[in-house]
C-alpha cells in the first residue's frame, strides 16, 4: 500500500481533461497510455489500472489481488470526496532514457483538480518503464521517486538523470 497510495493519487490527481495526443510517435504513446490509465481511475476500471502499474509496484503491494483493493479503496474515497479534474496537460516532451536492458519515458503532467471544496495545482510525472521483451510500457508516480530508490526498483537506471521538479499547491 506504501507505494500504489501516492502512485494511485498522484494519478488520481490528472483524471479526464486531457489535451490531445498523438499515440504515433513513442512520446504519444506514453502519453495516451498515462491519459488512458487516468480515465481508468475515474472510470473505476481496476484491471486497466492494474495493467498500467508497473510489476514489480503491483509486487511491492503484496500481488495483484492486494493491488486491485486499494485502487478500489481509493475510487471510493475519489467519489466520496467528489474530486473533479479541471485539466491535465503535458506541459513539456517526455525525455526517453535507457539502462539496464530497459527504456524509461519521464512524462511530465500538468493538473488541477477540485474537490471538497478547493482546488489544487499539480505538477509531477509518471516514469513510463518498457521491460525486455515487452511492447507495452507500465508505469510508475514519479514523486516518490529518487535517485536511491529508482535503483532498487529498476537496477541500471542512469544514474546521473535528474528527475523533473514536483509540487502540489492549493489554489
Amino acid at each position: 500500500m506504501k507505494w500504489l497510495c501516492p502512485i494511485v493519487v498522484s494519478v488520481a490527481i490528472f483524471g479526464v481533461g486531457v489535451e490531445a495526443v498523438q499515440p504515433n510517435t513513442d512520446a504519444g504513446r506514453v502519453q495516451q497510455d498515462v491519459k488512458m490509465l487516468i480515465d481508468a481511475l475515474y472510470n473505476a476500471e481496476v484491471e486497466t489500472v492494474i495493467r498500467y502499474t508497473h510489476p514489480t509496484i503491483i509486487a511491492m503491494q503484496g500481488g495483484v489481488e492486494s493491488t486491485r483493493k486499494a485502487i478500489r479503496d481509493l475510487v471510493v474515497k475519489m467519489k466520496s470526496a467528489g474530486m473533479r479534474v479541471e485539466s491535465l496537460t503535458f506541459p513539456k516532451p517526455p525525455e526517453f532514457l535507457e539502462g539496464g536492458g530497459r527504456r524509461f519515458a519521464v512524462v511530465p503532467t500538468l493538473s488541477i483538480i477540485s474537490g471538497n471544496g478547493q482546488r489544487s495545482e499539480s505538477l509531477n510525472f509518471q516514469l513510463g518503464v518498457l521491460d525486455p521483451g515487452s511492447t507495452e510500457w507500465t508505469y510508475v508516480e514519479g514523486s516518490r521517486l529518487t535517485k536511491e530508490n529508482v535503483q532498487t526498483l529498476f537496477p541500471g537506471f542512469p544514474a546521473s538523470y535528474e528527475f523533473p521538479p514536483f509540487y502540489r499547491k492549493k489554489l
